[in-house]
This record gives structure tokens, C-alpha cells and sequence, in this order.
């Protein structure tokens, strides 16, 4: 075992750090990480924006049900995406059919923040997400943590490294 001073820079700044401290990090790290996922989920569309998936992720569902469009499955909701994938067909562009919807319908179509996280919210406590796909992403969302945490201590070490 080889021998391991202080200040003689074989030891990396983790070994000196308290286990408190690391577990601060690396729960910083994963809710990083999930912050950028949860994100990505809600505001960004799966779907380019000249497919019929891509322009509903930006409209309110027009049935009772607080889905996005993207989501619904409801008979409304599949009426207007059809409308949707008729313009589209029609050559119409992703602004001009969010127009239109605006225009012909007015605030029933128009998607606000509260409702997309309400939307996604609710689609999740009714099952909406199957145990394999929740796995596959807290498995994701431990190891980007892990990485997280890597460049982290990483740089914490370089800077502890500097001020000696």
C-alpha cells in the first residue's frame, strides 16, 4: 500500500473530503440531472415540428381531461390532431396550423405552463408510464448523477488544488 500524504498530490481532493459532504454533492448531482430531464420532458416535443406530434405538444387537449394534445387519446383530442395532420398535408407550416388553432379557437387551444405540468402530472398518476420505461430512467438518471458528480469533485479538486 503506498504511503499517502497530505499535500504531496498522490491523493485526489475526494480522499480528504467528508462523507457527508460527498453525499451533498452527489444528491445535488442527481437532482441536476433530473431537473434537465424533467425539462426536456414537459417543454420539449418528442417529435419534429412538421409531424402532427410535434405541432400538438404546443396546444391544449379541447376535452375535460388536462392533457397536453400530444398526450390525449380522448375522441377530441384525435379529431383535432386529425385536423392537424390534414393541414399538414395540405403544406401548411407548424406556425400557420398553431395559428390557426389560436385564432379558431382561441384560448381553448392556447397551452400555458401550469397546464403542460398539470398535463404531465396527471398523465403520470394514471398509469400513463409503463415500469420498464421508469426503470430504464431512474437507472439514466443514477448513472448521469454519478457523472455528475465525477466533474463535480473533479473541479473541486482542481480548485482545492489552486488555493494551497
Amino acid at each position: 500500500m503506498p504511503n499517502i500524504r497530505a499535500g504531496t498530490g498522490a491523493c485526489p481532493y475526494l480522499c480528504y473530503m467528508p462523507t457527508s459532504k460527498k453525499i451533498k454533492i452527489y444528491l445535488l448531482s442527481v437532482a441536476l440531472v433530473a431537473i434537465f430531464f424533467g425539462f426536456k420532458y414537459i417543454f420539449w416535443p418528442q417529435a419534429g415540428g412538421d409531424t402532427v406530434l410535434g405541432i400538438s405538444h404546443n396546444l391544449a387537449c379541447p376535452c375535460e381531461c388536462p392533457m397536453v394534445l400530444e398526450d390525449c387519446h380522448m375522441s377530441c383530442g384525435l379529431e383535432w390532431k386529425d385536423m392537424i395532420g390534414q393541414k399538414l398535408q395540405g403544406g401548411l407550416t407548424k406556425e400557420e396550423i398553431v395559428e390557426y388553432f389560436y385564432k379558431r379557437y382561441g384560448d381553448e387551444a392556447m397551452l400555458t405552463i401550469s397546464q403542460r405540468l398539470g398535463g404531465k402530472w396527471y398523465q403520470f398518476t394514471r398509469g400513463g408510464f409503463p415500469l420498464k420505461e421508469a426503470l430504464i430512467f431512474t437507472a439514466i438518471l443514477f448513472v448521469w448523477g454519478g457523472v455528475v458528480y465525477l466533474v463535480i469533485v473533479a473541479l473541486l479538486s482542481k480548485l482545492g488544488g489552486r488555493n494551497k
